[in-house]
């Protein structure tokens, strides 16, 4: 049951890399593969990079909370599963504009699109699940959906997916922090 929660959570961590990836394709249309290679990587190792810092954090201060650490990863899944929500409701991934030929913006959308990979590592963590499975599958998954934005992006377009991503990906993280809260009381 781990791996199906682990792939569930990088599932949802990856689709606002998949949502910034669309709305960069959308907006460079002629862009080149070598860029688009090096953009998905960056975004998959900052992912599953921040998730096993995360975890780091959460191995440093476990002994303190380990009494409540199940309301802790469920507070950091809600938290970040309703950021994703908002962000999907309040903008529209057309209408951002990125170009990730420059290392430095492409730097601070890995940074932005893994901040709350560095959150979820915490509750990893404090839920101990297999870290070096975890950060693997969600730097891949993380590669597979962005390099699938890109393509849908420079392709076709599709406008109206990036917002549904996001909000797919928050209720994700949101059901995934519920079935754990649960899972933790009935034991």
């Amino acid at each position: 049951m781990r791996f199906v929660e682990i792939l569930f959570i990088a599932i949802g961590l990856s689709l606002d890399s998949f949502a910034v990836s669309l709305a960069v394709g959308m907006s460079h249309k002629k862009m080149r593969w070598p860029v688009v290679i090096r953009a998905v990587f960056f975004f998959g190792i900052f992912q599953g990079g921040f998730a096993a810092l995360g975890w780091w954090f959460s191995q440093s201060f476990k002994e303190m909370i380990e009494h409540f650490d199940h309301w802790v990863a469920f507070a950091l899944l809600l938290g970040i599963g309703s950021k994703m929500i908002w962000e999907s409701i309040r903008s529209n991934p057309g209408d951002r504009s990125f170009n990730v030929e420059k290392y430095l913006i492409l730097i601070g959308l890995s940074i932005a699109t893994s901040i709350d990979a560095l959150i979820v590592g915490m509750g990893l963590g404090f839920l101990e699940m297999p870290i070096l499975l975890s950060v693997a599958l969600i730097g891949l998954v993380t590669i597979i959906f962005s390099l699938t934005g890109f393509i849908l992006g420079i392709k076709n377009g599709f406008r109206l997916l990036g917002n549904r991503a996001e909000l797919l990906g928050g209720l994700i993280l949101i059901g995934i922090g519920i079935n754990m809260l649960i899972q933790h009381l009935n034991y």
